[in-house]
């Protein structure tokens, strides 16, 4: 690998370290483990910049010349080319970081940005936010109902691209460790299922792991976060996984999107339980039998279910072998940023081919997992 950095990465851990963003960092941690990379990761010069950064994407609908203004950030020069700037985004309003990163649009001969969360409803008042995303050359998007609005708004193509996982942290191994952990239902949940999981757990004495904090809360490190998390996963036998913000459809106004609890799901190998969303981009990329075993979001019949897929270990087992047969060859974050490299007309670096030989390694294993 070359010394001298092609890519130049903003990231929002400096801004942002909380727990639903830890997707996105580890994307660009593989980005910086398999290619060459200067990583930009502003932070405030002072508490209060997490509330003038939301006063400028506010003001800035009416006041447009607002858009340039850097709210509280200190600032990066980009002192030196880049072949390519690369920004990942949770959300659009993450684009005014850009403010505080002088040069960055003349220094890197292509933009892309990485859109992780943007719902068609919203276009029409992110007009602050799109008019700094028609800098890039390229946008990447996980929704893919926003694809069209997106691209009409910006002027830009915008390309979908699902959430991807960490595949090699998340395998099980071979021999996988041992599912301890009988149902896992993490992050938003419906009261109803989660009452009635926990009246299951008394009666039958199962270890049903769930969140009892609120919020998006501040981690330590997003790695050890998400490290964390895939050993849970791995050894988890049931995991719940529903559509993105299926307890919020008035805030998607009904837009469903694959959310990255099924990528995670699946790369751990546990049998996915929930109400999944009925899209094509869904079908896709989970298309085979049993991806996600159906149960209606707000269901109470989990007693019954968990009893009769206990009843069928030959039908559980080829289920975590086909999850994680099928997100080791096609889910990675390896294959995310290959497609990102190829839309920019880049070459891929030789980590990243040393990479994928690591993944289709692993496939070969899974044949032998029960």
């Amino acid at each position: 690998m070359s010394t001298e950095p092609r890519v130049l990465l903003l990231s929002q851990r400096g801004l942002a370290p909380v727990i639903s963003r830890c997707c996105s960092y580890e994307l660009e941690d593989l980005i910086c483990a398999v290619d060459s990379v200067d990583l930009a990761a502003p932070t405030y010069r002072h508490a209060s910049g997490e509330l003038l950064s939301r006063a400028v994407n506010k003001l800035g609908r009416r006041a447009p010349w607002l858009r340039r203004v850097n709210p509280g950030i200190r600032p990066i020069e980009v002192s030196r080319d880049y072949a390519l700037f690369f920004a990942v985004f949770q959300f659009a309003t993450d684009a005014v970081s850009l403010n505080a990163l002088r040069g960055w649009r003349r220094r890197c001969a292509t933009a892309a940005c990485w859109l992780e969360e943007i719902w068609a409803r919203d276009l029409g008042r992110l007009q602050s936010q799109i008019a700094q995303l028609r800098e890039f050359d390229h946008i990447f998007t996980n929704c893919l109902g926003s694809v069209d609005g997106l691209a009409k708004a910006t002027g830009r193509p915008v390309i979908y691209q699902p959430p991807g996982v960490d595949c090699l942290r998340f395998f099980p191994g071979t021999p996988p460790v041992e599912r301890v952990i009988d149902v896992f239902n993490m992050g938003r949940r419906h009261p109803d299922t989660h009452r009635a999981f926990l009246d299951l757990a008394q009666e039958r004495r199962l270890f049903y792991l769930y969140d009892t904090f609120k919020g998006n809360i501040p981690v330590q490190d997003p790695a050890e976060h998400r490290l964390q998390l895939a050993n849970l996963i791995k050894r988890t036998r049931f995991f719940i996984a529903n559509r993105a913000k299926a307890n919020e459809e008035g805030e998607t106004a009904r837009q469903e999107e694959v959310g990255f609890r099924f990528f995670e799901g699946a790369a751990g190998g546990a049998v996915m339980i929930g109400d999944p969303p009925d899209v094509a981009s869904f079908h896709e990329h989970f298309d085979w039998p049993d991806a996600v075993i159906p149960m209606p979001f707000g269901s109470t019949e989990v007693g019954d279910l968990i009893s009769a897929l206990e009843q069928q270990p030959e039908r559980l087992a080829a289920i975590r072998r086909a999850s994680l047969a099928n997100t080791l060859r096609r889910d990675d974050w390896a294959y995310r940023w290959r497609s990102v490299l190829d839309a920019c007309r880049l070459p891929a670096p030789p980590a990243l081919a040393v990479r994928e030989a690591q993944l289709n390694a692993l496939q070969v294993t899974v044949d032998h997992i029960g």
